[in-house]
């Protein structure tokens, strides 16, 4: 009887042990740390099988040995000088201006906006009731321009939808639109962009507590088409309560629209699913960039357990009555190049779903779960990358390496082994420690067309996000 007790419990030990192999097995192949899978199960039983919730302790016990990697310094963006709005920047000289110094004035120079004029707003803050609905077209060499003066000056502040845009050649720029809603869902978008509203340009702007702070989507088989997002600061102060989207930059069923130099943080959601995005372009769209843009999923909001991913094509997916043309693909030709996204522990930071024929070129993926290529339709190229985690294909994605420095998390910790290249990764200057001994895959990024994400014309292939040894770092005053 002691042989078999004995043999039993060496037998159980061995079946323990080999257990607890196959599912740190199953962790290391989806490439999670064991703290962030620890915490991510734990939430998952807490939620939803809440009869078995007291195994939990023994998951946090895990999720315990995170080692935390973080922005460490409070980020004012009024104080910014780096990717985003330019507290600098001034809108060229026009000569059809029109000045507006009150809610009223505003209001009838939108009603009644002529191609080729400008509405110059004078500083102060500009209190929206109610959706204002654009319904005067530009023209193609005369777009109309609704300015602010200055930065940080000018405030539109809503208690609801914001600008409606339904026509075409409109620019906006120098503008802090501010989400004042007491109810999350109140606060859906400062500009909402349809139907014929093409050529639209959104420029050097600030957005802050909106759900979807720019929206954009067809009306009626018509499509805004052609759209530039150019040096915008995109952020808010709290999570977001909502159970419907919550990502600031939300593009669906368009083509040819372009996310260039924007700044992006602190996106996150803490209600319905808790899943975030810093932007997408989804809805059978084609041909989107996103290029020159820093992403933080957490900046000053930090640590609340929430998922947050950062740039994606095909986001969570588009229901098929308001895809393009009712086509289930997401995206198409869309491209990802010179971008920094940095901070999402608890997902990926670049996420393709139904995304065919994408081109990821020359980002750092920082602090994040990685690259996901997802469904039989996603196929993709990554070069020249830095990317911390892994690049998996998930439920039929398919994808190429061509080049790329990939470097795992530590999996008992979650450190990012890459902040070992930079010299200061978690606060976001990206200098590197020492030259990269990789040679760069021969790309068309080298042929002093495009810029990277410093703003250079690049003459070269190069590795990451920037050509030059040196990083345009701007400290965080």
């Amino acid at each position: 009887m002691r042989k078999y007790l004995l043999w039993s419990g060496v037998v159980a030990n061995l079946l323990l042990v080999v257990g607890f192999l196959l599912w740190a097995r199953s962790i290391y192949w989806l490439g999670l740390p064991l703290p962030l899978y620890s915490q991510k199960v734990a939430n998952d039983i807490r939620v939803n099988y809440p009869s078995v919730a007291f195994v939990t302790p023994i998951l946090d016990f895990f999720a315990g040995f995170e080692h935390k990697n973080f922005l460490y310094r409070p980020l004012d963006p009024t104080k910014w000088h780096g990717a985003g709005a330019h507290p600098d920047y001034q809108p060229p000289a026009a000569t059809n201006i029109v000045t507006v110094g009150n809610i009223t004035e505003l209001k009838k120079a939108l009603r009644e906006a002529l191609p080729g004029q400008q509405i110059d707003v004078l500083p102060g803050r500009y209190e929206f009731d109610r959706t204002m609905e654009i319904r005067q077209s530009g023209a193609e060499n005369n777009p109309i321009r609704l300015t602010g003066r200055n930065l940080h000056q000018v405030e539109f502040s809503m208690k609801g939808e914001g600008l409606l845009i339904l026509q075409p050649y409109w620019q906006i720029e120098n503008i802090s639109f501010i989400g004042d809603c007491d109810i999350h869902d109140r606060c859906q978008h400062a500009l909402h962009i349809v139907g014929r509203a093409n050529n639209v340009v959104i420029q050097n702007n600030v957005f802050r507590d909106f759900n979807s702070a720019l929206k954009v989507n067809g009306n009626k088989g018509h499509y805004p088409d052609f759209g530039l997002v150019n040096n915008n600061t995109f952020y808010n102060t709290a999570p977001r309560i909502t159970k419907g989207p919550a990502t600031p930059v939300d593009i669906v069923a368009v083509n040819d629209w372009r996310v260039s130099g924007n700044f992006i943080f602190d996106i996150q959601k803490s209600a319905g699913d808790e899943v975030s995005y810093a932007g997408f372009i989804k809805g059978n769209a084609h041909r989107g960039v996103f290029e020159r843009n820093l992403v933080m999923c957490e900046a000053n909001l930090k640590g609340g357990g929430h998922t947050s991913l950062g740039l994606s094509f095909g986001g969570g997916g588009t229901g098929k009555q308001y895809s393009r043309d009712e086509v289930s693909r997401e995206s198409s030709k869309g491209v990802m190049r010179n971008n920094i996204i940095m901070h999402c522990p608890n997902d990926v930071g670049i996420y393709l779903n139904e995304a065919h024929d994408t081109l990821l070129e020359n980002n750092i993926v920082y602090n994040t779960v990685g690259v996901d290529v997802r469904y039989e339709d996603s196929t993709a190229v990554l070069r020249n990358n830095i990317i911390s985690g892994r690049v998996i294909n998930r439920a039929g994605g398919s994808h190429q390496l061509q080049q790329n420095l990939i470097q795992s998390r530590s999996f008992f910790t979650g450190r990012d082994h890459l902040k070992d290249l930079f010299n200061s990764a978690d606060l976001g200057d990206f200098s590197y420690l020492e030259p990269l001994e990789l040679t760069p895959e021969p790309t068309h990024a080298g042929d002093g067309v495009l810029t990277d994400y410093c703003g250079k014309l690049v003459q070269a292939p190069y590795i990451g996000a920037f050509a030059d040894p040196q990083f345009c770092a701007q400290k965080l005053d």
